[in-house]
């Protein structure tokens, strides 16, 4: 948690800060960055509307994590 503690608050993005938020009262991350044993990676099977790059910044923010994660590891 305290990486996504670090990234939400050098993003400054409000939706990373009120899920890190939500994660710190659950008491653990649901963010799952570890090794599928094999599995695909997820991916966008839907879109519908304008999105306003939701996705996009999804998929950064997704690249991001796996790249600290690859560093600190």
């Amino acid at each position: 948690m305290k990486i996504v503690a670090w990234v939400s608050l050098l993003s400054n993005n409000s939706m990373l800060q009120k899920w890190h938020l939500m994660q710190c009262i659950k008491e653990g991350s649901t963010l799952r960055i570890s090794p599928k044993m094999g599995k695909p990676s997820p991916r966008i099977v839907y879109r519908y509307g304008l999105e306003d790059g939701q996705i996009k910044e999804f998929l950064v923010f997704r690249r991001l994590t796996k790249n600290i994660w690859k560093r600190i590891a």
